[in-house]
């Protein structure tokens, strides 16, 4: 059994408790999860199984969609719900006019402090084993970008956002960071992630419905194939004995592609395909991608960074 299961992961469950369950009831070991979801969090979490855990650090780098409960005037010492309230205040004044301008400074590419409660690791220690001991360490501000924050809904103090962004953002430390810019503090009340890349929340499945279709002998039909789930990148396509070579980690000429889809620039990752046969292995562009497949071209076009095969 190999795929990549898209489930639903529950309140209260962190996400090595989803990947222990699965590995109890697939009973195999080799399964990993792309992309933390904190115990109070909810929704999508891809899960890799088998040969899939070989392109998890590829789905990692997808963008994300939220929905995030931002609620103004508290700050906890975990940037969320879960932590010890550190300050209140009055909230009268912020307007909504005032509350959309300060989100709409978010937008775009930007560099946030990771929290000290998170898994991100100091000269070999996580940093929320120092936090829990009540010390507070340097960290260096990270590249992240917001493509979209939405106010869905206001509610008192409580406000429902919907925010698009790329790997690593904290949506925690976003919630504090608004609430900084508003000058009232604030901190993350409730938070659930609604997609990673093309993979939704309404297309997940709950734990105990992977139980259910395992029992059934049907949850072959709920995996996602490695072709499928890195559809976000461009493939190229090659015929024998280009295929053969990609096995052994052989590069591709550029006149050696059979068939190319999509478009994409040098650097570029690309999927190999065997026609008819799936996919083969995953590559680097040398020169964007529509320049492939010109007969008499034998410049080096695709470097092999990872066979799958």
């Amino acid at each position: 059994m190999e795929g990549v299961l898209n489930i639903d992961k529950p309140d209260g469950w962190t996400s090595h408790d989803v990947v222990a369950k699965l590995r109890t009831l697939l009973k195999i070991r080799r399964i990993g999860h792309t992309g933390t979801l904190d115990p109070a969090a909810t929704g999508v979490l891809l899960c890799c199984i088998g040969k899939a855990t070989r392109v998890a650090e590829y789905l990692v780098g997808y963008e994300k969609e939220y929905e995030a409960v931002l609620r103004l005037g508290e700050t906890t010492d975990t940037q969320d719900r879960t932590g010890t309230t550190l300050k209140r205040w009055d909230v009268t004044s912020i307007t909504e006019e005032r509350l959309r301008s300060v989100l709409n400074q978010f937008i775009g590419d930007t560099l946030q402090t990771p929290p000290m409660y998170s898994a991100i690791k100091i000269n070999g220690i996580a940093l929320h084993k120092l936090a829990r001991t009540g010390h507070t360490v340097p960290r260096p501000a990270r590249p992240i970008h917001i493509r979209n924050i939405d106010v869905a809904q206001i509610h008192g103090t409580d406000v429902t956002l919907n925010v698009t962004c790329s790997k690593g953002t904290y949506i925690r430390t976003l919630c504090a960071d608004i609430g900084h810019a508003l000058g009232i503090g604030a901190h993350l009340g409730k938070l659930a992630r609604l997609r990673i890349g093309s993979f939704e929340l309404g297309n997940a499945l709950r734990l105990d419905e992977v139980q259910e279709l395992l029992s059934q002998n049907k949850l072959s039909s709920a995996l996602h194939n490695t072709d499928e789930v890195l559809q976000d990148f461009p493939a190229v396509d090659v015929i024998e004995p280009i295929a053969t070579r990609v096995r052994h980690g052989q590069g591709i000429r550029a006149e050696d592609v059979a068939e190319k889809l999509g478009a994409g620039g040098a650097g570029m990752l690309v999927r190999i395909r065997q026609l008819r046969a799936g996919l083969l292995a995953l590559g680097r562009l040398s020169f964007p991608l529509e320049e492939l497949g010109r007969q008499g071209d034998t410049r080096m076009a695709i470097s092999i960074e990872k066979v799958l095969v």
